[in-house]
């Protein structure tokens, strides 16, 4: 849960130690934080427009890396690769490594819904910090800045264990005799956009949870998060 104490002179010193870089414009951070709940019907206020700008930048800088690094992929390869980094549960990963779920400014009717919508801020909140470092130091410093988080993930394998992570993650389970199964732990929203957590367990322990706008969705965001653990620790 974030933490309401923090002052926002804070959360930008915070921001700051993590990324390397001091902002010449204080403003950008704060907007890089701000979740729409903060600021109902005042959208400006919030990390909406650097969220808009950094999804772009965050794309092109992992379009680059993969352009440059794998000259053997072919067109299918490289967009495989940028939509499985910049679309996967990657950017969220990396913001809750960070702490950036105490640092994001949440508004109260947010706060009281536990953890949805967490995953999908965190995820907003890494694409609205990139828009801000790109806009304050340009570029090559976003580009520093994506790469050092997302590097290990730009690789063909990404690719494969993205296009079906549930069936990835069966196989390499069943090799040494081991049970996947999911259950869904959390649903809300309204009924013409619900959100769903799904819990994946292996041999019956919790392993792993993701949210997804569907319960197959979530299910398959928490199978690539086991799936990603489970191939770094081999």
């Amino acid at each position: 849960m974030p933490d309401t104490q923090l002052t926002m002179q804070q959360r930008i010193c915070a921001v700051e130690k993590l990324t390397g870089y001091d902002f010449k414009d204080k403003k950008l951070v704060e907007l890089a934080l701000t979740h729409p709940s903060a600021v109902e019907q005042k959208p400006l206020l919030s990390y909406q427009r650097l969220e808009f700008l950094g999804d772009a930048v965050v794309g092109l800088c992992v379009a680059d890396y993969a352009y440059r690094h794998y000259p053997q992929a072919d067109e299918g390869t490289l967009t495989k690769m940028r939509v499985a980094v910049v679309k996967g549960s990657f950017l969220s990963e990396k913001q809750q490594e960070l702490g950036f779920d105490q640092l994001i400014v949440f508004g109260a009717s947010e706060l009281s819904k536990s953890a949805r919508g967490m995953t999908r801020a965190l995820e907003d909140s890494f694409e609205s910090l990139t828009g801000a470092l790109y806009l304050d130091g340009g570029f090559e410093l976003a580009y520093d800045w994506v790469m050092s988080q997302l590097r290990s993930y730009v690789n063909p394998d990404v690719v494969r264990q993205s296009e079906n992570p549930k069936s990835e993650l069966q196989e390499l389970v069943q090799r040494t005799g081991g049970v996947v199964s999911y259950r869904i732990i959390e649903e809300c929203g309204p009924a013409h956009a619900p959100s769903f957590v799904a819990e994946v367990l292996i041999d019956g322990k919790p392993k792993a949870s993701a949210s997804g706008e569907s319960k197959k969705a979530a299910e398959t965001a928490s199978a690539a998060i086991a799936l990603k653990d489970l191939l770094s620790s081999a």
